[in-house]
């Protein structure tokens, strides 16, 4: 055998991409039928396309830096995170040759599984995942699989987006204007951002670039974006466009409501994270040290609250300490940047006391965690005795269609998003979805699979835009190896039951339509014990079935707030040369998915640095 030892240890953490070359490489090309046998029909996979896939994670990341137990290394800036924001970050302040950048990742360099969109499903709880879940707030989730919520997010080059599920939506204007509001600075505007938009894509679709939003994207930065324009949707646009939504062919230009094929972080047959798309190209810098493996204990202050470094800690046990000139930069997540402040003494003074930890700077640091909450529905539409076809590994793996809408039409932003994705005789995708993506009750998750045995079966994520409710992170303890400990706070403000419920109201009116109704189409009632009392589609039933049928579109943000931990800078309040880049310093989610925004966040921040270092 001559794959790589650790490759041994990977795939007994279901990293697919090692089972493959093992199995390749033990007993010949032919034998990638008996795996495709034995990860069931869904995940039938060609042949010819694995050995290409094998070829993905060749040698192409930044090398390992390596700094000996008890010692010290100096650069300009320390950036904290190698993931969505700090790869970026990294990048561009070592465009500069005559910069240099020390970076400290807790995670390692992507696997082969993290690059093939079509696994997208096989990554959380993996080592790529900080396997984080939140706690049981005796509310939310009580007819979860584990009365909590797993909350996936990156350990990897690359972080979260090497996580994600691709989907690239940039978010509604009216989103930034309340960053301009938090910040008291108009350059967080929508439109004052759409040069960092515009920066970071590579558009590689030749209808919208053709179309009136085409000056509104880029088509020669790192990231590259595409659409996988297919049939099936056709029909369900068609349908929505009936009964009074429109349809637009992109979603992220003039128009931000409606219902389209969307756009996804997915190029070259490959998954576009940060990680591939800037770390890649900064493999030969000789002024980028990436620190891999490598967990931050707590940041270094001087005499005069400046920051001037950070402990750290390898996975292998080394102790040492690196060091910045200039700044420190934090870019650790949503979850991992207010841990790394509290533990370094920023954030509320009572939390910090309780700990023994000294207080350096009273912020309200981890206190307006902001998430999406996911409500999986499900329709039931032709019947069929198509067999499944097999999944597409180098693309997105599902027929899929987006939509974000508002209950008034006239209204200029959008209420609620929902994500759609289309199994048709395939009760295997259906587990996949409720059970795997989400963590669903296995009952109602064997219910919608029994209804999926010779049907179509549409499922829709729905998620209020802008949720009202806040969570909140918490220190475990002052143990830096200790989780965070996370609440949530999903529907702990009322109003977004209530509004959850209206949304779906609004949205499954599309069983109205002439296709619903010519394929006997309906939206399927999961047998809820907790909802048993309640008369099917009224106001309260939804009500509980939001509660019951609920999850996390994993986008958290908003944790180290500008306004209330920021300044419109991203620098700390309190504090001196120390600065937040990632989700954490939204002061608000936006109206989608957040990856696109979270980039745009950090491209500036990069321009900030770069102008405060010419001073």
């Amino acid at each position: 055998m001559q794959a790589a030892p650790e490759c041994y240890i990977r795939m007994r953490e279901y990293d697919i991409g090692c089972s493959l070359l093992l199995l390749v490489e033990s007993r010949g090309f032919s034998y990638a039928t008996q795996l495709s046998r034995a990860m069931g029909n869904f995940y039938r996979i060609n042949a010819l396309i694995l050995l290409s896939a094998l070829g993905l994670a060749a040698n192409k990341w930044p090398p390992d830096t390596f700094i000996p137990n008890n010692g010290e290394f100096t650069a300009d800036y320390v950036v904290v995170g190698a993931g969505t924001a700090g790869s970026i970050i990294g990048f561009r302040l070592t465009e500069d040759p005559n910069v240099d950048v020390v970076m400290v990742e807790a995670g390692d360099d992507p696997p082969t599984d993290a690059e093939l969109p079509g696994l997208f499903f096989s990554l959380p709880k993996t080592k790529i995942d900080w396997n984080y879940t939140s706690e049981d707030d005796g509310y939310s989730a009580q007819y979860h699989r584990n009365k909590f919520v797993d909350l996936p997010s990156g350990k990897v080059l690359g972080g979260s987006s090497s996580l994600h599920h691709f989907y690239y939506l940039r978010g509604d204007a009216a989103d930034f204007e309340d960053w301009v509001k938090a910040s008291g600075n108009e350059s967080w505007s929508l439109e004052n951002l759409l040069p960092y938009f515009k920066k970071s894509e590579r558009l590689e679709d030749k209808d919208i670039s053709d179309s009136e939003t085409g000056n509104l994207h880029g088509y020669s930065g790192e990231v590259g974006i595409t659409r996988r324009v297919t049939e099936l949707p056709e029909k369900y646009l068609q349908a929505f466009q009936e009964v009074g939504h429109p349809v637009v062919l992109d979603i992220n230009g003039h128009h931000v409501k409606g219902f389209t094929q969307p756009l996804f972080f997915i190029a070259e047959k490959k998954r576009q994270s940060s990680a591939e798309g800037y770390l890649t190209r900064a493999k030969s810098r000789d002024n980028l040290h990436l620190v891999k493996n490598t967990i931050a204990n707590r940041i270094l202050f001087d005499s005069n609250n400046n920051a001037i470094g950070v402990e750290c800690a390898s996975l292998d046990g080394r102790v040492f300490k690196v060091f910045a000139r200039k700044e420190v930069v934090i870019s650790a997540g949503a979850f991992n940047t207010p841990k790394l402040l509290k533990l370094s003494g920023i954030g509320p003074r009572a939390e910090l006391e309780s700990f023994g930890i000294k207080v350096i700077s009273d912020l309200p640091v981890g206190e307006n965690l902001q998430d999406h909450l996911a409500v999986v529905l499900a329709h039931g539409l032709e019947k069929t005795n198509d067999t499944p076809s097999a999944p597409i590994l180098n693309d997105f793996p599902l027929d899929t269609f987006v939509g974000l809408e508002s209950i008034d039409p006239n209204q200029e932003k959008p209420d609620y998003l929902t994500l759609n994705l289309i199994c048709r005789n395939n009760p295997e995708c259906l587990s996949q979805l409720c059970s795997v993506v989400f963590g669903l009750n296995q009952d109602v998750c064997n219910q919608i699979m029994k209804a999926g045995e010779g049907r179509e079966i549409l499922v829709s994520i729905l998620t209020v835009c802008r949720p009202v409710s806040t969570g909140r992170v918490l220190l475990k303890s002052s143990d830096p190896k200790d989780p965070p400990v996370i609440y949530t706070g999903f529907l702990s403000n009322k109003t977004d039951l209530e509004n959850s419920a209206r949304y779906i109201e609004d949205f499954i009116r599309v069983v109205e339509s002439k296709y619903f109704k010519s394929v006997g189409g309906e939206t399927l009632q999961p047998h809820l014990p907790n909802c048993s009392h309640l008369q099917w589609n009224t106001r309260e039933y939804w009500k509980c079935y939001v509660l019951n049928m609920m999850d996390t579109t994993f986008h958290y943000s908003s944790t180290c707030p500008m306004g209330s931990v920021l300044d419109s800078q991203l620098r700390v309040r309190g504090v001196g040369r120390l600065r937040v880049g990632d989700a954490s310093a939204m002061p608000n989610i936006v109206s989608s998915n957040i990856n696109a925004a979270v980039m745009v966040l950090a491209e500036k921040l990069a321009d900030l640095l770069k102008e405060s270092g010419k001073q």
